[in-house]
């Protein structure tokens, strides 16, 4: 007999033939064994870099699978994610990670992960990734450039860019950025609100050229003039700086649409430190259901695609690596739903 202890409670205790007779133990099995998450077994035994697991808990992970009988089975297709340009810490692409990890496990095929920036040093290590042969498909996120496409490319390994990009001849799976950015402003001014600033990353990002593009749109749908000062850029994404911006310039304004939930996030600690309330003063929408949504206090208002429709980015991978399409194309994700959240209410406020 031998046992582990997960999270201190309701610890089980299994004989050594327990999950090594004819069925093999999974990542499920070892999660329900320590009464954790799947997603945190896999990233620990996928070996994730930039990962927050605990030392503690990854050595529970590691001692259980080891007691347990798990085999990582070395010849099972792998897929890997890779984030372009992007902090591995970034909200919106923790929520992907784990929600292509489910899926592609679910379709049996291990996931890794590849954190990537436009250096050198980085486009060899893509190369080298690549090459080994390894890999069976490959999710491009990001911020993605020709070169990682060009690699990506002369490659071979079947792959679908998982991100606004301005490219032909590439398979891509989107959400419908200038929708939602529609929806989200479209929002504010269905509570009264006609000063409505945005808050942006970079604008020759395309993501963010597409989420003005929809916030233009908007606003012009509704009559309301456009005004360049209410378009507020960080190239940090740094939302309290932004709201700090807007105070320190003297713009007035009664919301604003914040292109992610961080940038959203740190505009309301911002009013929350200037005596600013929201949402009675001030209104904030964002777009993306991360954690940050939920965490916060109020919790975040914010339009984000349906978590059903996101899984389609493997079905598509899965359809380029059978060679079931070869069709190169675009698929807009355009099933848009809305968080209530706590950060949104009527303008009382004319400026």
């Amino acid at each position: 007999m031998g046992g582990v202890t997960g999270n201190g409670h309701n610890v089980r205790y299994i004989s050594s033939q327990e999950g090594k007779g004819h069925m093999p133990v999974t990542k499920k099995d070892i999660a329900d064994y320590l009464g954790i998450s799947r997603t945190a077994v896999s990233l620990v035994l996928n070996n994730t870099p930039n990962s927050t697991i605990s030392e503690e808990t990854r050595a529970n992970i590691l001692r259980a699978a080891k007691e347990l009988g798990y085999r990582d089975a070395e010849v099972s297709p792998k897929l890997c994610y890779i984030l372009c340009n992007r902090s591995s810490e970034d909200p919106l692409y923790v929520t992907d990670l784990k929600l292509i990890e489910r899926v592609a496990s679910r379709h049996d095929y291990r996931l890794l992960f590849m954190n990537i920036g436009s250096t050198h040093k980085d486009y060899t290590r893509l190369e080298k990734c690549l090459g080994n042969k390894e890999i069976s498909g490959v999710v491009l996120s990001g911020d993605i450039d020709e070169r990682m496409l060009d690699i990506m490319e002369r490659s071979g390994v079947p792959y679908v860019v998982f991100s606004s990009l301005e490219h032909d001849n590439v398979n891509i799976v989107e959400p419908d950025v200038v929708k939602i950015a529609y929806e989200c402003t479209n929002h504010l001014i269905a509570h009264g609100h006609r000063r409505i600033a945005l808050f942006s990353g970079k604008i020759d990002t395309p993501v963010h050229r597409k989420s003005l593009e929809g916030y233009r749109k908007a606003l012009l749908d509704a009559g309301i003039p456009y005004d360049v000062s209410l378009v507020q850029v960080s190239k940090e994404e740094d939302g309290y700086e932004l709201c700090g911006r807007m105070d320190a310039l003297d713009i007035p304004y009664t919301a604003a649409f914040c292109v992610n939930t961080l940038i959203q996030f740190g505009a309301l600690q911002r009013l929350k430190d200037s005596g600013v309330h929201v949402p009675s003063e001030k209104s904030l929408i964002g777009w993306g259901m991360t954690d940050l949504v939920r965490m916060s206090m109020p919790p975040l208002t914010a339009f984000h695609i349906d978590p059903a429709e996101k899984e389609s980015v493997i079905f598509r991978l899965l359809d380029v690596i059978d060679g079931k399409d070869e069709e190169r194309k675009r698929v807009y994700l355009t099933d848009v739903k809305l968080f209530e959240g706590g950060t949104v209410a009527f303008c009382r406020n004319s400026q």
